[in-house]
């Protein structure tokens, strides 16, 4: 499906002055922030400046930033996310979604609270399958949006997520689906915490059969990152009442500076319904990684690159441009670009190309 038949679908909120176009709309915003536009009015600026791209998009003249303010503020974030997920209806999700919550730093101005979102991300596609706003605790948006995915959505898949969603509640809800969990286990978890220390004084001591380690290295700027991960599937009783806990996992980082030889240590431990047969430490450990890679390649390139922290957009305008954003995350790298800043900086060059790049342009 392409981009337009995409946003075409979505239901449009406006009773009144429909002279634009919701698909128009929407497009306009896209290919705006493809050119390293950092606002709404820097929207309505640009399409006043690059008239030739506004027939492309079905528009016969440059909307004025209330008209697009409007829109934001009515429209259905679930509705605008489930549109942009078409674009991509054969891709394969893989076996891995990230939970990660996202803080939107520049809606919190004046009066207005700060938008929390929870998304739950496919790592290899690095798109957003789903958000939701938190009002409370994160883990209580995360089961909303278990239960928008569907009796399917979590079927083979392993969900990793940090303390924050390791509560009995969300890890019985996600094995109920047919999913499995690796959740970071801090103080949030104190007793709990307790009898994981406890595993792994006796591991050092003496490996039992179905415990497994794994130490690797990473060299990168400068510095050379250790990784040694310790699994048990030998869980005291407190730990196994957690819904569907099969194995404890202790990760320790060590990062060493070459030149000056400064050596940082943490220790970090997990919870996880995989069991010793499907996943041992060194790939326990992988997953435990993937949260940083979605900060790194998604989050990142998000609030530095698409201007995400700066917007000072409010409530639900702000929650649909996090959706936009997150969409252009994924194509950029659907399409290979490596060097996203370069791309965007081409692009600002050239807003023709950004047209083009989304399938937009009108022959």
């Amino acid at each position: 499906m392409t981009l337009r038949e995409a946003l075409s679908q979505i239901p449009d909120p406006r009773a009144r002055n429909r002279q634009y176009p919701l698909w128009g709309l929407l497009a306009l915003i896209l290919v705006a922030f493809l050119s390293r536009v950092d606002s709404l009015r820097g929207v309505e600026r640009f399409a006043r400046a690059n008239p030739h791209l506004l027939p492309h998009l079905g528009l016969r003249k440059a909307p004025g930033h209330t008209a697009i303010t409007l829109l934001l503020h009515r429209l259905d974030p679930e509705k605008l996310q489930a549109a942009l997920l078409q674009v991509f209806p054969e891709a394969d999700l893989g076996e891995v979604l990230v939970v990660d919550g996202k803080h939107l730093r520049g809606s919190g101005k004046g009066k207005s609270a700060q938008v929390k979102l929870v998304e739950v991300l496919a790592l290899h596609l690095h798109t957003t399958l789903a958000q939701a706003r938190a009002e409370g605790r994160e883990d209580q948006a995360l089961l909303e949006l278990l239960d928008r995915l569907g009796a399917e959505g979590l079927k083979g898949k392993v969900v990793v997520g940090d303390a924050g969603y390791l509560y009995p509640e969300l890890a019985g809800k996600v094995v109920q689906k047919g999913g499995a969990y690796l959740f970071v286990l801090k103080a949030n978890q104190g007793e709990l915490l307790e009898w994981a220390l406890e595993v792994f004084k006796g591991m050092e001591e003496r490996r039992l059969p179905g415990e497994t380690e794994a130490v690797w290295n990473l060299v990168r700027d400068g510095e050379v990152w250790t990784y040694r991960v310790w699994a048990s599937p030998y869980l005291p009783e407190e730990v196994r009442a957690f819904p569907g806990c099969r194995q404890v996992v202790r990760m320790e980082r060590e990062v060493r500076h070459k030149g000056t030889g400064e050596v940082r240590r943490t220790v970090s431990y997990a919870l996880t319904s995989l069991g010793p047969e499907v996943a041992e430490a060194r790939r326990l450990g992988e997953l435990l990684l993937y949260r940083w890679e979605v900060e790194n390649r998604s989050f990142w390139v998000r609030d530095v690159l698409l201007h995400e922290d700066a917007c000072q957009v409010r409530g639900v305008g702000a929650q649909v441009l996090a959706a936009l954003r997150a969409f252009l995350v994924s194509m950029l790298h659907r399409q290979g670009v490596r060097e996203k800043k370069a791309a965007l900086e081409a692009f600002s060059f050239n807003p023709l190309s950004a047209l083009r790049f989304l399938g937009l342009y009108a022959v």
